[in-house]
């Protein structure tokens, strides 16, 4: 059994629309900025399968407020529903099917036919004259997946089925000793079965150590001076006696009681739990909870002994909920954490979710288990958004889980470029902070491509409605550069659902997509088709697309910076005229004819600089000795147009409309 999917509507940051969020089987990561609401789904998760009766109870922060309201209502209402699955019913050997029976009655069938079980919470505020108000909330099944339901279709949730499922959280500012605690007063504790030496021992030794502890003099001194002053004060006849003793005879009071440390410290000797780091009771916090779950496992499946569990139910389905894991602990213990959880999660009783504004986190997960949360500024409401992926495992979804686990960082920038490669890395962020725009990793990531499948890292950022821009080199004169790139770049949108009126902006001359893409063909060189293929690279900048032209970037700015690319620092020799340049800038089944001899020259150090040595080193030693105000009179104008289409982005707190 495990959670399929939640539908939040009016709780916390998520508004009247409904939100659904579908979960999987074993891992769901939660990621976005802070304050994006993915505390708030954990939340509502626990007001229906809290372990307390604290964490079950719905308040008035918990219901939504909108953005724009002047006046408080009377009445404010929410709802929380999630889907239940059972894959064990499909598994005709499947040994543990204790979930089964216990929600039988609550199951309905969807429209495939498959039982599952619809559990929803509602909850009122009424302004009844208090300060806080009236909550009344419900917990109920619902026996069908209709959205018009009659009342003999809903049933209240029996406590003792409610318990069938639990919800463990950790936050993100953790508390091992305070986990310690919990675990001491839970169902797990309570359920030892104590063993009649165990009893005999307490007994004898604690009775003996009390003695003796309360022979000693200053003790005796102690309680008699204290029984006197009590005495003086209280004369009920009853408890006339203080008595100080370090063991509490009382068995269950006892066993409460046990600390846990840890052997060894750098002396030998033990270390209480209370003096770890910070990051070591945040990891102990984390073992504890997993530790809990492998033992509900093993005493679901009868495989260990001294556990009397009778009369203590134990769950059918536990949710661990992991916020913030990154909170105190270095990026190298992630790793063991996720593993952890994941192994948690193996069973049919146990799901985990996780949460992080860090990432680290995902380089961790697949894309599958990523769910993107974001603020929608005009409603401040949450929307969450899945990862579109390829539907098949072809290189172009080989390729896209690569991008996604190199540049995690996407998923929290305010702005996104997709370029070429390792030189828009160098001289975009420099170029932007000349302009008055600093690039930083955290608000804008850029994400070299390689010219490759773009398509899917459009649809991707679409998706998740990250605003972005692709800068892609022209190419003019390599083999499919020029009309080639242009036909690329149409091809790509078309792929993300644009039409060729959309693309081109004109009236449609071709009958069909494919005739509009093959078009590009027959585009040629001469200055009219020169002049054709400007135009294009002029109307698709209003798609966020961006060429460096004619070349690359790399030729941008050595054409822009001549004087300053062109300089011998001491050691360097300069361009060799052996050879020819042409035909190794362009490769052998180039056009270097689109270049007359005037270029001859910048060709001869486009090879020296940029195809005998690392382009970002070049890059690199020449921006380090430039200033702002050169930089920013002399740099390629599609640099330019680019970083303004960017700045809204970086300078308002909220996210304007998505690129392409």
């Amino acid at each position: 059994m495990h959670i399929e999917s939640i539908q939040l509507k009016n709780f916390r940051c998520f508004g009247p629309d409904t939100i659904k969020i579908a979960f999987q089987q074993d891992l769901t990561t939660f990621v976005g900025t802070n304050g994006s609401g993915k505390t708030a789904v954990m939340q509502a998760l626990m007001r229906m399968f809290g372990v307390t009766t604290e964490h079950r109870k719905v308040s008035l922060q918990d219901f939504y407020v909108p953005v724009n309201e002047t006046e408080s209502p009377i009445e404010r209402s929410l709802h929380v529903e999630v889907i239940l699955v059972f894959p064990e019913l499909a598994d005709p050997v499947a040994e543990n099917m204790t979930a089964v029976p216990s929600f039988f009655r609550q199951m309905a069938s969807d429209d495939n036919g498959q039982l599952k079980v619809r559990l929803r919470l509602n909850s009122t505020w009424t302004d009844d004259g208090s300060i806080s108000g009236e909550v009344e909330t419900d917990l109920v099944a619902i026996t069908t997946f209709s959205e018009e339901y009659d009342e003999d279709q809903v049933h209240r949730l029996r406590p003792s089925d409610r318990a069938r499922i639990q919800f463990i959280y950790i936050p993100a500012v953790r508390n091992a000793s305070a986990q310690v605690t919990s675990f001491l007063r839970g169902r797990l504790w309570r359920a030892i079965s104590w063993s009649e030496d165990m009893h005999e021992v307490l007994e004898a030794s604690g009775a003996a150590l009390n003695a003796a502890f309360s022979d000693e003099n200053a003790i005796t001194k102690i309680s008699d001076i204290v029984k006197k002053r009590w005495n003086e004060v209280h004369t009920a006849g009853t408890d006339t006696t203080p008595i100080f003793q370090p063991v509490d005879l009382r068995f269950q009071s006892f066993v409460k009681k046990v600390e846990v440390a840890f052997f060894p410290d750098e002396n030998g000797r033990e270390r209480s739990l209370e003096d770890l780091s910070d990051g070591q009771s945040s990891l102990f916090h984390i073992a504890m909870s997993t530790a809990t779950l492998d033992l509900e496992t093993e005493i679901l499946s009868g495989n260990v002994n001294g556990f009397q569990t009778e009369g203590i139910p134990l769950p059918s389905l536990t949710i661990l909920a992991l916020e913030e894991p990154e909170n105190n602990l270095s990026p190298f213990y992630l790793s063991r954490i996720i593993a952890q959880v994941k192994d948690v999660t193996q069973g049919l009783n146990a799901q985990a979710l996780i949460s992080s504004h860090s990432a680290s986190i995902l380089a961790r997960v697949e894309p599958e288990q990523i769910r993107h949360y974001r603020l929608e500024p005009t409603t401040r409401s949450s929307v969450v958004n899945s990862i579109t992926l390829p539907a098949s495992e072809d290189e172009a979804g080989k390729y896209l889980r690569e991008a996604i686990h190199a540049y995690p960082e996407l998923y929290f920038a305010k702005f996104v470029i997709l370029g070429e490669g390792a030189s828009e890395e160098i001289i975009l962020p420099r170029i932007a902070a000349a302009l008055g725009v600093e690039i930083d990793r955290s608000f804008v990531s850029i994400v070299p491509l390689g010219g490759r499948h773009v398509n899917h890292m459009w649809r991707l950022l679409n998706d998740l409605n990250i605003p972005h821009a692709t800068l892609l080199d022209l190419d003019l004169g390599r083999h499919g550069g020029g009309w080639g790139r242009v036909k690329y770049v149409c091809k790509e949108l078309v792929a993300i659902g644009r039409d060729q009126v959309q693309i081109s902006g004109a009236t449609v001359e071709t009958p069909n997509d494919d005739a509009f893409i093959a078009s590009f063909d027959s585009g040629t060189y001469d200055r009219e088709g020169h002049n054709k293929l400007q135009d294009w690279v002029s109307r698709l900048k209003s798609h966020n697309v961006y060429f460096s032209n004619p070349l690359d970037i790399d030729w941008s700015m050595m054409k822009h910076f001549t004087d300053q690319y062109q300089e011998l620092d001491v050691g360097m020799n300069g361009p060799s005229d052996l050879g020819d340049p042409k035909s190794a800038a362009l490769g052998e089944q180039g056009k270097p004819v689109l270049y007359g001899p005037e270029h001859n020259n910048t060709f001869k150090w486009f090879r020296y600089l940029f195809l005998g040595r690392g382009k970002p080193t070049t890059h690199i030693r020449i921006l380090g000795k430039l200033d702002n105000n050169i930089i920013a009179h002399n740099a390629p104008i599609e640099l330019k147009e680019l970083i303004e289409t960017m700045r809204p982005h970086i300078n308002s707190g909220e996210q304007p409309e998505v690129g392409v």
